[in-house]
């Protein structure tokens, strides 16, 4: 959370500090940004659907909440990309919305093309030129890769962003430094309530030998005193009958 608290983007309410899109982005992308090159563009790119394999070059910076041109966009001030990552080949724009759902504040091609534009204004204002990637993290209501002002757009969510981060956890069981870094990051996310969720499909089958099946049947006959027949399920092909209690 240090990036939102030097930008003075921590809202405290009721002496607690109150879980935003800021926040969001200080606890996840500010701690990435500590990982290896490879590391955190792995983890981005398993976080959306049809991001390709890129040479990004070295990451030259991580820039939280710029304050970019406004020229030609929709704003007067400047515009606010909340993470903007300089590479050696790319600049790279990150927005972020608190949710997954696209619902009170969803992402937005008006404000793709703004923040694009800033970008370029910046390129333009310091004599170079790149291209610019960016990628739309929440409130999306679809996963399909777009393309703005010429720009690719690749969207992820926070779900999938976690999950990259748990499979990049799992992958790295040997650089302890990494490790600790994505533990926080996980523990963070637990925190605002994204979690990961391992379905019951995903889950290991397993038979159940005959031998289990006739020692459980001995020992529910030997509980049976009060109870009466209910119904018959299956299980390896054998009937075993479920039971309730009399009232």
């Amino acid at each position: 959370m240090l990036q939102a608290f030097f930008k003075g983007k921590l809202v405290i309410q009721d002496n607690r500090v109150k879980h935003n899109e800021d926040l969001k982005t200080s606890s996840s992308i500010g701690l990435l940004q500590y990982l290896p090159d490879d590391v955190f563009w792995n983890i981005m790119r398993n976080s959306c659907i049809g991001f390709p394999a890129i040479d990004f070059g070295k990451i030259t910076s991580f820039i939280f909440w710029a304050h970019n041109d406004p020229t030609g966009t929709r704003n007067t001030d400047y515009v606010e990309p909340d993470v903007w990552i300089e590479t050696e080949n790319f600049d790279v724009i990150i927005e972020v919305k608190k949710m997954d759902e696209n619902g009170t504040y969803p992402q937005s091609m008006e404000q793709w093309q703004d923040q694009i534009q800033s970008v370029k204004n910046e390129q333009n204002n310091n004599d170079y030129e790149k291209p610019i990637i960016l990628i739309a993290l929440g409130g999306n209501d679809n996963m399909l890769p777009e393309k703005v002002l010429d720009c690719p757009v690749y969207k992820a969510s926070w779900y999938n962003l976690l999950n990259a981060v748990v499979s990049e956890r799992d992958a790295q069981k040997i650089n302890s430094n990494i490790c600790r870094i994505l533990d926080d990051v996980i523990e963070l996310f637990a925190r605002q309530g994204v979690m990961t969720v391992t379905w019951l499909n995903s889950l290991p089958k397993y038979e159940v030998n005959e031998t289990a099946l006739n020692a459980w049947e001995i020992t529910r006959a030997k509980s049976l005193v009060g109870f009466e027949n209910l119904n018959i399920v299956f299980v390896n092909d054998k009937n075993i009958q479920q039971w309730q209690p009399i009232n």
